[in-house]
């Protein structure tokens, strides 16, 4: 199957700015740091091959330190038990 360059590059310039928020919506997440109950945060795809995405966090006692994190619903359960609470959204 052969590709069409000259019909794909037609289809990209006449794309309506609804249809590229449909397939990639903005982010809404607030900067700062972020409780993990509000927000997780979410690996990168541009970091898949380093496992996953580095994040500073805060844990209960206030002392800050990082956290990788791969799947946000496991890391979840992780941060929870390790006494994470908030993460740094930069």
């Amino acid at each position: 199957m052969a590709i069409d360059f000259d019909k794909l590059r037609e289809k990209l310039a006449n794309i309506k700015q609804e249809e590229i928020d449909k397939y990639f919506p903005k982010d809404t997440k607030p900067k700062g740091w972020i409780s993990i109950e509000d927000h997780l945060p979410m690996m990168l795809a541009i970091d898949i091959m380093n496992g996953g995405t580095k994040y500073k966090v805060r844990y209960e006692d206030g002392t800050e330190g990082c956290s990788m994190v791969s799947d946000h619903n496991t890391w979840y359960y992780y941060a929870k038990e390790a006494g994470i609470t908030h993460w740094l959204n930069e």
